[in-house]
């Protein structure tokens, strides 16, 4: 009897464990490393699913002419060097920061602290391995085996070192990345720390692009053995200090460290770390733990298809929930722009909002994917805005307004529009409500974001002229750059506002804001056929190179990071107006042709090193203002360009290898749109719920829906020949519309393309000659 009750539950315990094996690990079809050469900007190293913390390694090179723009994600993978791992990074930004609290192990050498650079290490790229929430590597100089993984909140970290009984360790709290190498010397403003037994436990005050309030405790398994501050490198002044720590290692070569963080306190940061890397934890757990909670995001989507496209795809999946970070503490608690310690309304505070990327595709996927999430994200952006503190006395900030582009809880005024608007409001009509917030607060926040003045908005010049002046200027934040893109970035938050506006009831404004989201008609210059600068007498520029882009850096530019080509078709939500704008439907698809085809020179810059990676034409796939453009020719009836576009760039502009994204991932607005074309629709106009017919590019992706439905797109006959869609079924009917909506999505079933070829491949062959 024993024995039958022991085989029956060895039997119950073996069919548990083939059911666990069984289950698909999809974090095998994730490449951290794409993205990490050139100016994908992505990290390798791990982190959680919108965790606060990405610890990963610096790598370094010799200084060459574009380094600091290489190296603002603090790692580059063909440089030889390593300069130690930090804790957190920002996935594929165009600016440089974070990269905080750099540790570096090294035994058997003897290194001479003077300058920085002394303590980087060759490595030995073969044995450099990444996968979802784990990164190692050897340090062949410094004789060490390094792996990382990583909590919500915490970094864990696990050194072997190879034939020394006394091993070393750097800790470096005065570095980050920046514009310059000279830049770290000033980018700790504070700093407090202390040392006993086992721990590090201190505060710094980062500046670097956003300020930062860092509360930390480094925690050792091993007691520190001795330690010594050392003088600033090259004789710089520097509030945060570099520490030697020793460690005895003679019985167990393994020293592991955990980083836990906080924006309010130690205690805060200590108890983050204990909640989540408990005593009877130890790296492999975390490491597994950190993997499972990637695979549990990947498995909400099945694809079939070819390898290189479906790691591109769980890729492009695993970057797109890198962020927003949530920077709260494990009670809710975080620090304010505004430097108070408050509590989230939804229990989570998420920053890391590169919103003048994102709300274009990232923010509508989230949606799909995982709209439970949305209700949190979209209660931070409330929050950030509930948070700011007004002063009159400062114009850029005289009025509240919601976060443009927000960092670790702090606005760093980066970009153009108020675009948390198409967030909150495309989430809203899509019942996804801000949790904790009613809809007259929420109606607040948008109104007053877009009708009062602040930085980079510039509301009193548009509704005084009907467009932005470059020639003119009513406060001392009108600054007569970028003028296009601001009047057009600004009016399409107009037009999203406007909807909640009638929605809610809100006559005057809805017809004031219906009314100002039609200005992108008064740049239009009819003789250039081009978007176009005015002066404040109404006279449009001449002798524009279109070419060139432009931005900030321009006096009285017209474009932000951009040309007269991109911004040509920035008026995502009136598509058919421009269209008609610019003489109807064939004279739209001839000057799309002109873009996508042209034989001119790429676009280009002047002033600045700034390579422009991913053009096809005039079209630059590298930066967002172009990404909904490729889809525009379904507005004609030649929509079978969009087509062959979207095969090109899918093939050449996202590739399976660390070159393989040509342009920032931008918190994943690049990834977000490979998603969606890949499934073979893209949202166009961001806010409202219809997402426009493209081409798929897998013959299979399945969707699991929260709601426990199933969306399935199936592309039959797709291949390298068969490409163009012949025609598009909606669960056996046939779809008459050239878009589908979120509600049709979200009830589950079945999108079914039948693709074909082409007799006629000379759009292809155009591409293959550029």
């Amino acid at each position: 009897m024993i024995n039958l009750k022991k085989t029956i539950l060895y039997i119950l315990i073996l069919t548990s464990l083939q059911g666990f094996t069984q289950k698909t690990d999809y974090n095998r079809f994730v490449n951290p490393f794409i993205g990490t050469q050139h100016e994908g900007h992505t990290f390798p190293g791990a982190t959680v699913p919108m965790g606060m913390i990405q610890t990963s390694p610096e790598s370094c090179n010799e200084p060459y002419e574009g380094y600091s723009m290489d190296h603002v994600a603090g790692y580059q993978y063909k440089d030889p060097w390593l300069l130690g791992f930090t804790q957190t990074h920002l996935n594929g930004a165009g600016c440089p920061s974070m990269s905080d609290i750099l540790l570096m192990p090294y035994c058997s050498r003897t290194i001479n602290p003077e300058k920085r650079e002394n303590f980087r290490s060759a490595y030995d790229k073969k044995t450099e391995t990444a996968s979802p929430g784990f990164y190692r590597v050897n340090l062949t100089d410094n004789n060490v085996t390094v792996e990382l993984t990583a909590t919500a909140h915490a970094a864990y970290h696990r050194y072997r070192f190879n034939g020394c009984q006394t091993a070393s360790v750097l800790v470096d709290l005065q570095y980050g990345v920046g514009w310059e190498k000279s830049s770290i010397s000033g980018n700790v403003t504070e700093a407090w720390q202390k040392i006993s037994g086992h721990s590090i436990n201190g505060y710094r005050k980062a500046r670097e692009w956003a300020q930062r309030e860092q509360f930390y405790t480094i925690r050792f398994n091993k007691p520190i053995l001795d330690y010594v501050r050392l003088s600033p490198p090259e004789g710089s002044s520097e509030l945060a200090p570099r520490y030697i720590l020793t460690f005895n290692i003679k019985d167990d070569p393994t020293l592991e460290v955990m980083i836990g963080m906080s924006t309010t306190s130690v205690d805060a940061a200590i108890a983050n770390l204990d909640h989540e890397i408990s005593s009877q934890d130890n790296f492999e757990k975390i490491r597994i733990k950190a993997a499972k909670q990637w695979n549990d995001i990947l498995s909400k989507v099945d694809v079939k298809g070819d390898f290189d496209k479906k790691v591109m795809f769980y890729t492009s999946m695993y970057h797109l929930y890198i962020q927003p970070n949530n920077i709260a503490d494990i009670n809710g608690n975080f620090r304010s722009s505004s430097d108070k310690v408050l509590k989230s309304r939804s229990g989570k505070f998420y920053s890391t909002l590169s919103l003048w990327d994102t709300y274009r595709a990232t923010h509508p996927l989230y949606t799909i994917l995982t709209p439970s999430l949305v209700s949190e994200i979209n209660a931070s952006i409330v929050d950030h805005y509930a948070a700011m503190n007004v002063d009159p006395s400062n114009p850029k900030e005289s009025y509240r307004y919601l976060p443009r582009w927000a960092l670790w809880g702090k606005e760093t005024n980066t970009m153009i529009g108020n675009h948390a608007v198409p967030v909150l409001v495309d989430a809203w009509l899509k019942g996804l409500k801000p949790a904790g917030y009613d809809d007259e607060t929420l109606f607040t926040a948008i109104w007053e974001s877009v009708t009062m003045p602040h930085y980079r908005n510039h509301v009193e010049l548009i509704d005084k002229y009907g467009f932005i002046p470059y020639d003119v200027q009513l406060s001392s934040i009108d600054d007569g750059r970028e003028t296009v893109s601001r009047l057009l970035e600004n009016i399409y938050d107009d037009y999203c506002a406007s909807i909640i506006a009638q929605k809610l009831g809100k006559t005057k404004e809805y017809e004031f804001l219906k009314n100002r989201a039609t200005f992108y008609r008064n740049v239009y210059d009819t003789r250039s056929g081009f978007m176009r600068g005015r002066n404040s007498k109404g006279e449009f520029k001449k002798d524009i190179d279109v070419n060139q882009v432009v931005g900030e850096w321009v006096a009285e530019s017209d474009f932000t990071e951009g040309n007269a080509w991109h911004y040509l078709f920035h008026v995502q939500h009136d598509i058919e107006g421009l269209r008609d704008l610019m003489g109807g439907s064939k004279a739209f698809a001839q000057k799309l042709d002109s873009m996508f085809y042209s034989r001119s020179p790429k676009p280009y810059i002047k002033g600045l090193v700034w390579n422009v990676y991913g053009t096809l034409g005039q079209y630059w796939h590298g930066n967002e203002p172009c990404h909904h453009i490729p889809y525009l020719y379904k507005y004609t009836d030649q929509g079978y360009k969009t087509d062959a576009i979207l095969r090109y760039l899918t093939d050449n502009f996202s590739r399976n290898a660390p070159d393989g994204l040509k342009g920032n991932d931008d918190c994943g607005q690049m990834s977000a749109w490979y998603i969606f074309t890949c499934m073979g629709f893209y949202p166009v106009n961001p806010c409202g719920g219809e997402f426009v017919i493209g081409a798929p590019q897998l013959p299979l992706v399945k969707l699991r829906l929260e709601n426990g439905r199933t969306f399935t797109v199936k592309a039959n006959n797709l291949s390298n020949d068969c490409l163009f869609v012949k025609s598009v079924y909606l669960n056996g009917k046939s779809l008459n519309t050239r878009y589908i909506t979120y509600d049709q999505i979200m009830q589950g079933g079945e999108l079914v393309f039948e693709m074909i070829a082409r007799t006629n491949r000379d759009e292809l062959q155009n591409f293959k000659t550029q």
